[in-house]
């Protein structure tokens, strides 16, 4: 019974040692599961706050959304605005030209009728010149009307045959075969000078298209314009030197000469060619001389993006524009200031004088 009873007493504290054990063992696991409560538990707290801070964010982002979402409003319905202001201006502005274009088809039949009214005028004009040039024939005791026999080829050879009278001659140019009507001019500078253009009284309109320039135009014993191909064909013969005499409203009278003159074929443009420049007009050329097309209305052929024969009027070698223009508008004096448009030589006026008299001539340089 006291074994019993020892036994019992041994197995009992053996449980109670067991029970011990495991209780310390519950214990060491509980106080790890607490330990990881309270680390998610932190890290929730830190999550929480990050969710938050991620939600103030959205919400800014909605509200400067929400902003940005009326100013493009605003935009899109200040650029409707502005569209249907240019659409309405664009319909203005075609309304407009419409009435321009009217108004320039009615000043050009106004034009073509003074241009008749002023072919009329011209025919009268040659009229009474060449009565004028017959009496003055009489009075020298010479004449220019040249013997059939006597063909020359430019007023040079008339000269030196001894035609020392001032006036319009017939000559024969290079391979035409019809004699040409020019204006001889046998007194300046030693005479000798076909004169190609001269304007002296706006009466006769310079604003011609590339064929008018090209064939000639105007009356040889008064204002007019011989011909490019004429002035080509003649400068084909040989070297020629050109002068330029110019007169403005107070009685100046200067002038520009050049030693080599020579115009291109039509295929070239009629292109300008200058060399050996002296003269009273100026310290420097007002014609540019490195080869520039002659340009009209209806053929451009400057060195511009604009169309300078359209800006200035007339026939020219007008490079960028450039310094020169004797076939541009005609101005009375009190009327010839500030005209860009005008007859301009810039070394000599400057660039918005319009001059009252030019004339251009050329003549072999050898002569």
């Amino acid at each position: 019974m006291l074994e019993i009873g020892t036994n019992l007493l041994t197995q009992t504290a053996e449980q109670t040692r067991k029970l011990n054990v495991v209780e310390a063992q519950v214990m060491n696991q509980t106080s790890r599961i607490e330990i990881q409560l309270l680390e998610n538990s932190l890290s929730t707290n830190k999550l929480e706050k990050e969710l938050l801070m991620q939600v103030t964010e959205i919400l800014k982002l909605q509200d400067k959304n929400s902003r940005l979402e009326k100013k493009v409003q605003v935009l899109e319905s200040r650029q409707r605005m502005e569209l249907e202001d240019m659409r309405e201006e664009k319909e203005r502005l075609q309304a407009l030209v419409v009435r321009q274009t009217e108004a320039i088809e009615a000043l050009e039949r106004q034009l073509h009728t003074a241009s008749t009214n002023n072919t009329i005028l011209q025919r009268q004009q040659q009229q009474l010149m060449e009565s004028v040039q017959s009496l003055l024939g009489l009075l020298s005791g010479g004449s220019v009307t040249l013997p059939r026999e006597q063909k020359f080829r430019d007023c040079a050879e008339a000269f030196k045959a001894g035609n020392n009278i001032s006036g319009v001659y017939h000559i024969y140019i290079g391979n035409m075969t019809e004699p040409t009507k020019v204006f001889c001019d046998m007194q300046s500078n030693g005479g000798g000078w076909t004169v190609f253009q001269r304007r002296v009284n706006g009466s006769v309109d310079f604003q011609r298209t590339w064929k008018e320039y090209k064939m000639g135009f105007g009356d040889a014993a008064g204002e007019h314009w011989l011909g490019n191909e004429a002035v080509f064909q003649m400068t084909s013969q040989g070297q020629y030197s050109l002068r330029v005499e110019l007169r403005d409203w107070e009685g100046n009278a200067p002038y520009s000469q050049y030693e080599k003159f020579q115009l291109g074929s039509e295929k070239q443009q009629y292109r300008l060619f200058l060399r050996g420049y002296s003269g009273t007009a100026g310290q420097q050329s007002s014609l540019v001389s490195h080869g520039t097309g002659f340009s009209t209305r209806d053929s451009d052929n400057d060195n511009c993006l604009c169309k300078c024969a359209l800006m200035l009027t007339g026939g020219w070698w007008f490079d960028a524009c450039g310094l020169s223009n004797l076939n541009g508008m005609y101005y009375t004096v009190g009327h010839n200031i500030r005209k860009l448009n005008g007859i301009k030589w810039h070394h000599f006026r400057g660039p918005s004088y319009s001059l009252r008299a030019t004339t251009m001539m050329i003549r072999p340089s050898d002569f």
